[in-house]
């Protein structure tokens, strides 16, 4: 601890220094010398070479470069001079600045794009600008030699164009001036080249594509040499349509991530489990990294709201609502635990790694994105209407139940179709020794119920610069967002009288809005008029962001560098909440409630990486750091009263209402975080592959007694095919093994928990007199032993690619235990509490499963490509060894459903199972049946659970010339729902009271009078099969234009349709109904519902 004390000394200096290097990095981009403004560059700083060349011929140096990179050179040898003798030492330096050298002084130029270098003589190329049209002919192989036969060549924006014949021959007429080809072939990465008479290609199998680099924890690493269970998502996979964070991203497009939104308000948070459920009482939501950032996600970064009778607590925002999806350039998840094991203390749940879009080398270039959608509800929950109503009441006999006179479609009252848009401005562009990129994004989402939305602002600017000699690079990013939310008085539990939509569903239908008088009708307290609660509440949260980072590197020597990252998170959220005094259910006229919650993230790293080979055999890449993060959170709030005026905002003037009763609250944590981490990769012959992670974490949330965890893992990876014996099968591209095994923990546990707490008692009896005498008293024994909770896992994974690249995908099954968990537990006498918290010894729970994820080119040519993706994953979650025969959770919410509990927590069971009566139907008189046992009691059993069987996921791409159209879809089988809304609306019991119900209820012979209990019939099959998103786009042809370079326009549409069996808004539930802080899962009650959207939009580069 003395070190944590140490660094936080220093806090202002290292807050100064970091403003200091921002403006020192800005001020290098700014006035950088020269930009390169070569054609068609697309090089990022990152693809740098180390290579020796001796007095070698052109055409040997370039073979030298591809075998040690991954670029590849296109050139005639007819009209190009290769036998020039060149010469160049190059250690880890850009393939521009090696080029640049190697070819000083020879007759030879070039041109990149991407990672294809089109080579030429100096003196034909303005020649051929200015000449006319012309032939192109040529020949088209693959790395081997060997002629391809049907590869599809076309003059870009257009659809003229051709394709090779039997010996990969082709000829093509084209305009001459700036003509570029396109080359493209099933399972090899698509080619742009400049036109020339003579134009031979060899072309590169997307095996290669293995040289993509992934992110991993402090650092990248090539696909190729990936020994972790690493999910990587690009731009170009992402969801589209109306998205605000980027969690819906990637949601259904990631084996072994379930991805569950939390209803459909706009903004509204998800919930997101990397492998199944790993805990109890800890977090179970995954590290999210940003930029080299972790990120504090909790759920006390958020300001609470008013307190409403009957309501309950609103839902959860989305925690990363302040990214702008249109900055996001990659999302990596990291699953097994060699590979989050780098993250120690905060790796069980997994880890997102979110990287930010950034400039790249060439001229500036100038983006804009944007779109406007309209949204509505899909279909309305199937209630009495007003003529049902009195007509189900008659039938019944009821004469007491009253008649409004009215017909009111309290759903169409209160839902709307909601317009939104979209609007993102970017300009990026960069030189030889660094980039920048600036950007500014607009939302504007109203949601489907009115009155309610959100209105989002965001900013960045990144940049990097070389100097030094190119030793020290300084890269830096400021990211600042706004979002202005306003909510509607929906909770996620309730009680009798309802919240807004519990409230629009159980009103009696005849029921009119308004009174003669123009003022809202309300009949009770309990009996509520949801127009009044939605119009007379104003709900607003304001919530502002900064992050920003800021990283140096330097080059100490060959291939030693130290690195040193920056950052800070700052977080400024406040919520106001008025009630207006004509609320009939309010008990002491108008409120004003004004909640603030600061919240602070101070991260600085440093570390080193070494990268070194041995014999030509051995490769080594090491990696030692430590890392110091202090995270501070202070909210404090006020609430008043008895506020009597009209026409006034109460917050205008707090002193109209019961000022000097204004009832207020504060507080503040404060937890360090201190690490020492490090990590060797080794390779042999580039086949045999080796990751060894290890990392000790420092908390103050645990016992001073374990203030520190050890968290090792080990990854082996074999390379099958590059092996001879596989070679020779000709049938791999792509053939990997993978076996992983690590420990990670969970530090995400209730704050300060090991240490004694006190709090004030009614009071006790002292010195055997008879008065009763308040005091304080302990109310948590301190447990200084409290630990992390460990999860160890295991991981067999194969990558594969066939039919050359036509075909790829990868495998992998694990086993995943958690130890140590986390618990309150009875406390042995004597203490001072009935229960402690302690990490209980032998229990585990344990996740197995298994993931699947596929991608194939199911046809490809000159004007039609198809391609189709999936995954699939299971996964099978069990508890084991609980100290106590069950843990409850889950209690219903509404009107006389009490004293039950829907799920357990309870050995030999998943976490999730439905615990109840088993419902048998109804007897003649109406009265529900359960199972019972011998001596005639009701059965309490298993009567479900909430994790799924299985996810599947899949997704198509056509596209035909200039038009693309791709379709996603995602699934989920075998999980249960408690269905706590139909519970309450959908049955009998309630309606002679004068709630409405469902057409459904009034098909059952079900007594009028039969008790409402929590049981299996309210347990409904949670499987859908949903089209997410259908996307149909038109790319038009700017070769002539001088301003825009790139146009598309797209129509989009989200949430087309969903097949399930559940009776629900929307199967995709999880209203938190958590019970002393054990949460709950798959319970369906008032949540906002899933939108249907159809999105026009359009896209284009200048």
């Amino acid at each position: 601890m003395k070190h944590l004390n140490y660094l936080c000394n220093y806090k202002h200096i290292i807050f100064n220094n970091l403003l200091l290097i921002s403006l020192i990095a800005c001020s290098l981009v700014v006035n950088t010398a020269e930009v390169q403004a070569r054609e068609s560059v697309n090089v990022t700083l990152g693809d740098n070479i180390t290579i020796s060349i001796k007095n070698k011929t052109i055409k040997e140096a370039f073979l030298e470069i591809e075998k040690k990179s991954k670029f590849v050179f296109i050139y005639n040898s007819e009209t190009v001079n290769l036998n020039q003798k060149v010469s160049v030492e190059a250690k880890d330096e850009p393939i521009r600045t090696v080029l640049d050298r190697l070819l000083k002084g020879t007759t030879v130029d070039y041109e990149i794009s991407d990672h294809q270098i089109v080579v030429f003589n100096k003196n034909n190329k303005n020649s051929q600008k200015q000449s006319g049209a012309f032939t192109v002919n040529g020949k088209i192989t693959d790395e081997t030699g060997e002629p391809l036969i049907g590869v599809s060549i076309l003059v870009k924006g257009t659809s003229q164009g051709t394709i090779t014949d039997i010996d990969g021959k082709y000829s093509l007429s084209v305009p001459g001036q700036n003509t570029r080809l396109v080359f493209s072939y099933i399972g090899f990465t698509k080619m742009e080249v400049q036109a020339q008479k003579m134009l031979n290609v060899k072309m590169v199998s997307e095996a290669e594509n293995l040289n993509e680099v992934v992110v991993v924890g402090y650092g990248t690493v090539k696909k190729n040499d990936l020994t972790g269970s690493v999910s990587t998502l690009k731009s170009k996979d992402f969801n589209v349509g109306l998205v605000t964070a980027p969690s819906q991203l990637i949601q259904g497009r990631v084996a072994g991530v379930n991805i569950t939104n939390n209803g459909g308000e706009p903004g509204g948070g998800a919930t997101v489990r990397v492998r199944g459920s790993n805990s109890i009482r800890s977090g179970q939501d995954p590290l999210y990294v940003v930029d080299g950032v972790p990120l504090n996600v909790s759920d006390d970064q958020q300001p609470s709201g008013a307190s409403i009778s009957g309501v309950g607590d609103t839902s959860k925002k989305n925690p990363l609502n302040f990214l702008n999806p249109d900055d996001i350039e990659s999302i990596d998840v990291l699953k097994d635990a060699s590979a989050t094991a780098i993250y120690g203390a905060r790796g069980a749940n997994g880890v997102i790694i979110v990287t930010t879009k950034k400039g790249k080398e060439g001229a500036a270039k100038v983006s804009y994105s944007g779109y406007v959608s309209v949204s509505s509800l899909p279909e309305q929950y199937p209630v009495l209407s007003a003529a049902q109503f009195r007509s189900f009441a008659a039938e019944k006999g009821l004469t007491s139940i009253e008649d409004g006179g009215a017909s009111t479609n309290w759903q169409d009252e209160i839902f709307r179709t909601a317009v939104s848009s979209n609007h993102n401005l970017s300009v990026s562009g960069g030189g030889k020794n660094g980039n920048y990129r600036a950007s500014l994004g607009y939302q504007d989402q109203e949601g489907i119920i009115k009155r309610t939305g959100m209105e989002k602002y965001t900013g960045r600017f990144s940049a990097s610069q070389k100097t030094f000699n190119d030793r020290l690079l300084i890269e830096a990013s400021l990211m600042a967002s706004r979002n202005l939310d306003q909510r509607a008085p929906i909770g996620e539990t309730g009680g009798y009288e309802g919240d807004l939509l519990l409230s629009a569903l159980k009103l009696n239908p005849t029921f009119p809005v308004y009174n003669s008088d123009g003022t809202y009708y309300q009949k009770s307290k309990d009996v509520r008029n949801p127009v009044a609660m939605l119009n007379l509440t104003n709900d607003k949260t304001q919530t502002d962001r900064i992050l920003a980072n800021v990283t140096g590197t330097l080059t100490i020597l060959k291939d030693l560098k130290y690195k040193m990252n920056v950052a800070l998170d700052q977080t400024k959220a406040t919520r106001k909440v008025t009630q207006d005094k004509s609320l009939i259910y309010l008990t002491d006229n108008g409120t004003a409630d004004i909640n603030n919650v600061e919240a602070g993230n101070f991260l600085i790293e440093n570390y080193l990486t070494y990268n070194f080979n041995l014999a030509k055999k051995h490769s080594f890449n090491l990696l030692g750091g430590h890392s110091y993060q202090k995270f501070r959170n202070y909210y404090y709030g006020m609430s008043e009263t008895g506020f009597t005026v009209d026409n006034i905002d109460y917050l205008y003037d707090l002193s109209y209402g019961k000022n000097k009763q204004v009832t207020s609250t504060s507080g503040i944590t404060v937890n360090e975080l201190q690490s020492f981490f490090g990590r060797v990769n080794y390779g042999l012959l580039d086949k045999y592959l080796l990751t060894v992670n290890f990392r000790a974490d420092g908390s103050t949330k645990f016992g001073e007694n374990n203030k520190y965890g050890y968290f090792p893992s080990a990854a082996l990876a074999w390379r099958m095919s590059e092996e001879n014996f596989i070679k020779k099968l000709n049938v791999f591209e792509n053939l990997k093994l993978r076996l992983s095994w690590g420990i990670t923990g969970n530090q995400e546990i209730p704050n300060k928990i090991s240490q004694m707490l006190l709090g004030s008692t009614s009071g006790a009896i002292l010195n055997g007199g008879s008065t009763v005498v308040p005091g304080i008293t302990l109310t948590r024994t301190p447990n200084p032993n409290l630990k992390w909770e460990k999860t160890e896992q295991v991981d067999l994974g194969v990558d594969f690619s066939v039919l050359k690249g036509r075909l790829s995908g990868t495998i992998d099954v694990f086993s995943k235990t958690t130890k140590d968990v986390l618990l309150e537990v009875y406390s042995v006498s004597p203490a001072p509490t009935t229960k402690v918290w302690s990490n209980v010894p032998n229990m585990k729970i344990e996740n197995k499963g298994l993931e699947i994820g596929l991608n194939g080119v199911l046809l490809a040519n000159k004007d039609f490509n198809w391609t189709l993706g999936g995954n699939f994953s299971t996964i099978k979650n069990k508890v084991k060894d609980l100290p106590m025969s069950y843990i409850t959770t889950g209690s219903p919410s509404g009107p006389g459903i009490t004293g039950f509990s829907s799920q357990i927590i309870k050995s030999g069971y998943p976490i999730g199972t439905f615990w109840g009566y088993n419902f048998l139907g109804f007897d003649e008189n109406g009265k529900s049946l359960y199972e019972l046992d011998e001596n005639g009691n009701k059965v309490e059993k298993c009567i479900g659970n909430a994790q799924p069987d299985f996810t599947f996921n899949f997704n198509t791409s056509f596209s035909w010339k200039c038009f693309d159209l791709s379709l996603f879809f995602n699934g989920v089988v075998g999980n249960d729902i408690y269905n706590n809304l139909a519970n309450v609306i959908d049955q009998l019991s309630l309606f002679s009271k004068g709630f409405n119900t469902t057409v459904h209820a009034t098909t059952l012979p079900e007594s009028l009078d039969n008790v409402l209990d929590y049981s299996s019939r309210y347990i409904e099959d949670g499987s859908y099969l949903r089209l997410a998103s259908a996307n149909l786009g038109y790319t038009f042809n700017m070769k002539n234009s001088k301003w825009i370079s790139n146009l598309r326009v797209y129509a989009t549409a989200n949430n087309l349709f969903v097949l399930t069996g559940y009776s629900g808004y929307d199967p995709e539930v999880n209203a938190a109904h958590a019970s002393n802080g054990v949460p709950s899962l798959g319970i369906g009650w008032t949540t906002y519902p899933m939108a249907r959207s159809f999105t026009l939009g359009v896209t284009m580069d200048f």
